[in-house]
């Protein structure tokens, strides 16, 4: 069955059935920088392996791998803003050869990405994540672009490096279904370094508020600029955009948006992709960012200002994420915990005191309320009794929520 998503990201999971995730390594067996890949376990106890199977079902669930025609061919703008990297245009992606990289800046090529490279670096404030910038106008899929030569090409992108193309033909969403993504939605991967396994399942948390917070920037700055009285900066709640655990952005009941997290293991610290959708102004058949932006100025009775001055840009949102994303995986990496960030979570998501029923057995039914998150990133739960647990997806159903398992947690 064909359907078509306003926001998704094809690619597939590093993460095998079992929990595992790729490791790239040398011919002695040690991590080193040879393409060859085996699946291997993280270890480390239970409660790394527990969080790594999370990951593995969460960052897998909202898109599959899309594979281009083995025909086509894509080409693809390389943007230089960093040092390190002072020709990105001549570098060759081994792992994707039917994609050429020509020089940004180019501006007499046709057929070029509309997405406005200046503009973008004018909002950027990284240090790294998002400073190597590829642009196009179509390709199968960016996840798939980033992942592949992240894993198979070792050193053809640099870490940072984030891939934005204004339409993509062949991601693939859950359950198999194939999933168009139209000009009109934000869709990028950006490629980042994480050292710590144990933390590892939290950068798909990050990448979720991230997405929050640049839409709520972006919808803070459209009321500014409209002349919105009272309206105070950096509360978090400009418009009605949350997070649906584990990776899916939501307003109103609907989509509108999704983050898909995978990664590889290598020289001691993982390459993760984070693939991002977000529709930012296909209205229909659901909504989008910039109608939820538009709705709250009418409520502010300045339904005339929205325009192309206050509407939100790929370029802006994009920026926003990559200035936030950083940022918390700076403190994330610090702390060496999710301690820090879950409060700003749990603002930020649609369940907490939400009541869950499970099936156990067949027949008998267990009510929970969710509380939170436990320190492995699965749901934290009560029963009437004040009893916790730890919500698990069963790894069958689509619906997290309608696929969960109870493990009883230790009271302290």
């Amino acid at each position: 069955m064909h359907r078509a998503g306003p926001a998704t990201t094809g690619a597939a999971s590093r993460f095998s059935a079992s929990g595992s995730v790729s490791r790239r390594v040398s011919a002695s067996g040690q991590g080193g920088k040879v393409g060859v890949r085996v699946p291997t376990r993280e270890t480390g106890g239970r409660e790394r392996g527990a969080g790594f199977d999370l990951a593995r079902r969460a960052m897998a669930s909202d898109a599959g791998r899309g594979d281009a025609p083995t025909d086509a061919t894509y080409t693809v703008s390389a943007w230089r803003q960093t040092e390190d990297d002072p020709a990105p245009w001549e570098r060759t992606l081994a792992a994707t050869p039917e994609v050429t990289l020509v020089r940004g800046d180019d501006s007499s090529r046709d057929g070029a990405s509309t997405f406005d490279a200046s503009a973008y670096y004018s909002r950027l404030r990284t240090r790294r994540d998002g400073r190597a910038l590829l642009t196009a106008r179509e390709l199968p899929s960016t996840q798939n672009l980033i992942s592949d030569n992240a894993a198979h090409a070792p050193g053809s992108l640099i870490p940072g490096a984030v891939c934005v193309a204004d339409a993509q033909v062949s991601g693939k969403g859950r359950g198999g279904n194939e999933w168009s993504s139209p000009p009109g939605c934000l869709m990028f991967s950006l490629l980042t370094r994480h050292r710590e396994g144990r933390t590892l399942p939290f950068i798909q948390y990050i990448a979720t508020m991230a997405a929050v917070d640049a839409i709520q920037e972006g919808a803070d700055d459209a009321l500014i600029a409209a002349g919105a009285k009272g309206h105070r900066k950096g509360t978090g709640t400009a418009v009605d955009a949350k997070i649906k655990w584990p990776n899916d952005l939501y307003s109103g009941g609907l989509k509108i948006g999704g983050v898909l997290c995978t990664s590889t293991y290598s020289d001691g610290g993982f390459d993760v992709v984070v693939g991002v959708g977000i529709n930012l102004d296909n209205a229909t058949p659901t909504t989008c960012v910039n109608d939820i932006v538009r709705k709250r100025l009418e409520k502010d009775g300045l339904r005339a200002c929205f325009d192309e001055k206050t509407k939100l840009t790929r370029e802006s949102l994009m920026a926003g994420f990559a200035n936030r994303f950083e940022a918390m995986c700076a403190m994330l990496d610090e702390c060496d915990s999710f301690d820090t960030l879950e409060g700003g979570y749990l603002r930020q998501w649609l369940h907490t005191d939400q009541e869950v029923t499970l099936e156990e057995d067949g027949e008998k039914k267990v009510r929970l309320v969710v509380k939170g998150i436990t320190r492995t990133g699965y749901l934290l739960a009560i029963d009437a009794s004040g009893e916790k647990y730890e919500l698990h997806p069963d790894g069958n159903s689509l619906d997290f929520f309608k696929g969960l398992v109870r493990k009883k947690l230790p009271n302290r």
